[in-house]
């Protein structure tokens, strides 16, 4: 799949989430503002069934999916599943918006240097496996860091190793605890996320005006 396409179309984002879906309503709201012009979300993917964030998009009436674990033999045939998924809804950038699971090669193949993730610290630092949510928090503060923040990156196969994209930084607090710090950093998530999204969508725009190939937007 390429971004090929008229002009006048909207692109097509999918949301993959697992929890709130804060981040996933920013982008929506960003959407709705004109903050993200000719874009939508074309499908809102969870693999948690009671995902709060999975109810809000039902209630903004966004389609939506859920690919739960135990219905599937194993971790590839469950990302196929959702590859297929994404690609029937014509998605042109996947969205990770609080997904907890790794993403594995068929989606990796499918969406190539077509997916982002939000991490919440500066990456490199306090990324890799196990390190999400309060934990990553927690690090900082048990480190005596004097500031932290939030990072987009494009998604490969080394977990938060992927080119970074954009990085927005708050200070740490004396009196900070690790939930303090979270909700300052994810105030920040919320306005960066959107902001590199239509950075990465005009990117792609501009790339189409200046050359008849159609790549994925960054080399």
């Amino acid at each position: 799949m390429s971004f090929s396409r008229q002009q006048a179309e909207p692109f097509r984002l999918g949301v993959l989430l697992s929890g709130r879906g804060s981040n996933f309503l920013a982008i929506q709201q960003a959407i709705e503002s004109g903050q993200l012009p000719n874009t939508r979300i074309s499908v809102v993917i969870s693999n948690q069934r009671e995902a709060v964030g999975l109810q809000k998009a039902q209630e903004k009436g966004l389609p939506t999916a859920i690919f739960e674990k135990a219905d599937y033999q194993n971790r590839n045939a469950l990302d196929e599943a959702i590859a297929q998924c994404l690609k029937s809804h014509q998605v042109d950038l996947v969205v990770l918006a609080g997904y907890d699971r790794i993403i594995s090669a068929p989606i990796l193949a499918a969406f190539e240097r077509r997916i982002l993730n939000i991490h919440p610290s500066l990456l490199p630092a306090y990324g890799g496996k196990g390190m999400v949510g309060l934990k990553v928090h927690q690090a900082v503060l048990a480190n005596g860091e004097r500031e932290s923040g939030c990072s987009v990156h494009l998604v490969t196969a080394q977990v938060d190793e992927g080119p970074i994209l954009g990085q927005s930084r708050v200070p740490v607090l004396a009196d900070d605890t690790p939930e303090r710090l979270a909700a300052r950093v994810l105030a920040e998530e919320h306005r960066l996320y959107p902001s590199v999204i239509g950075q990465y969508l005009q990117n792609h725009l501009n790339r189409e005006e200046n050359q008849e190939a159609h790549d994925p937007v960054l080399q």
